[in-house]
């Protein structure tokens, strides 16, 4: 079981990843998050399966240049 999915992708290309992802999602990616590059600009949104994992980031970080992650937390968003 994949630990995160991607929900949305600022990148066209991504379009069939995000369906196969989306399809892939069970009960237990229930923590939403965000990566962002460093001019703060949002390139994806998804669910994960631990509220404070940086796989995502780890991931998605050499396709992109993310270089942060935020966490829905209580309401927030909280970067880790």
């Amino acid at each position: 079981m994949k630990t995160y999915i991607l929900t949305r992708s600022i990148f066209p290309e991504d379009k069939e990843r995000i369906t196969i992802d989306i399809a892939l999602k069970s009960e237990k990616h229930k923590y939403p998050f965000r990566l962002f590059d460093g001019d703060g600009e949002l390139y994806y949104e998804g669910l994960s399966i631990e509220k404070d994992s940086f796989d995502p980031l780890d991931d998605e970080m050499d396709n992109s240049g993310c270089t942060e992650i935020h966490y829905l937390n209580n309401g927030r968003w909280e970067e880790l």
